[in-house]
């Protein structure tokens, strides 16, 4: 009954949370095109990667993301119609293609991150501080248990 009880809740959270909603609905401003959750996500990595002064490829989001790499050209394809990011051949080695947010791209990303936080700001005040502070590690234990396991 616990195994049921687990995926019943962890069903209804994702349900109601509704990643695409998440970032649709509260993640663009006046006039730009809404990021996709997968958008935000990899727009999240090239942010993260360019504030320590560095890039990365797609093979570098798949293995990040686990998301396939049909998939994820087709994530790159729609940030860069949208001018969002840019690719550039790597000075070293004329195979390997980086990835950067262009600053229209990071300005975007800011501005969902920016909307999603005060939906996660609300949560927060809602469950109380404390009650956070114990979820937060059993989450984390949680996504490491499932990022350790082997699904056949």
């Amino acid at each position: 009954m616990l195994t049921e009880d687990l995926l019943a809740a962890w069903l209804r959270l994702t349900t109601v949370i509704d990643n695409q909603r998440l970032t649709a609905a509260h993640g663009a401003a006046a006039g730009e095109k809404p990021l996709s959750f997968n958008e935000a996500v990899v727009c999240s990595l090239l942010a993260r990667a360019g504030e320590e002064g560095g890039c990365l490829t797609a093979t570098d989001l798949c293995r990040r993301t686990r998301i396939l790499k049909s998939q994820m050209n087709a994530i790159l394809r729609s940030l860069e119609r949208q001018g969002l990011i840019e690719r550039r051949g790597s000075g070293t080695d004329r195979r390997r293609v980086e990835l950067r947010l262009r600053p229209a791209g990071l300005a975007h990303y800011r501005e969902t991150h920016r909307r999603i936080r005060e939906l996660v700001d609300r949560l927060v005040a809602e469950m109380g501080e404390e009650r956070v502070a114990v979820l937060l590690p059993l989450l984390r234990q949680a996504a490491d248990i499932f990022d350790a396991m082997e699904v056949a």
